[in-house]
């Protein structure tokens, strides 16, 4: 059975090794960049529905109030009352808009974010994988030197032994 790593020289086993490591930390940043780009994108999009809620809630308070002055006003002064009541609720109606555009760009982004952190875990987990697989096939190339070293060892002993003690013709 051909097994790769009894052909793999130690060293370039453990350069190899180091590499995938690198790799794997290098997503595990990556991935790390990527949780807290969306984390911000998630405080954006909180940020961006207060904001949102708050021009709501103060554009309904400005109807009311002018509600309440046109009610209490004579004809003369509910003609200005309903031009400014124009003007004040133009503008707040444009604050509104522009604070839709901005919750719908940080969504986006955020739906952004969701995206490259699933791809960065995806990442991240097969260079895990593979790191972890050059770490077994590192130790089984250390195990076989290992053991080439002890049978290379064995056999010296037993030339070692063979020289000093020669075998005789008559088997002693």
């Amino acid at each position: 059975m051909d097994i790769a790593s009894d052909r793999l020289n130690p060293v370039h086993a453990s350069k190899l090794r180091l590499v995938k490591d690198m790799r794997e930390r290098s997503a595990l940043r990556e991935l790390s960049n990527m949780e807290a780009k969306r984390h911000l994108a998630i405080q954006a999009v909180q940020q961006a529905c207060e904001h949102l809620a708050n021009a709501e809630g103060r554009r309904a308070k400005v109807e009311a109030e002018l509600y309440r002055k046109m009610l209490a006003a004579d004809a003369i002064s509910v003609c200005e009352l309903q031009r400014r009541y124009h003007l004040i609720i133009g503008r707040l109606a444009d604050e509104i808009a522009a604070a839709q555009r901005v919750l719908d760009k940080a969504r986006a982004a955020q739906e952004q974010a969701e995206a490259a952190v699933l791809e960065a875990r995806a990442v991240s987990t097969k260079r895990s994988a593979a790191s972890q697989k050059w770490r077994e096939i590192d130790g089984d190339v250390q195990r076989i030197t290992n053991a080439h070293f002890e049978a290379a060892a064995e056999i010296e002993v037993d030339d070692e032994v063979l020289l000093r003690y020669p075998i005789r013709a008559d088997g002693r």
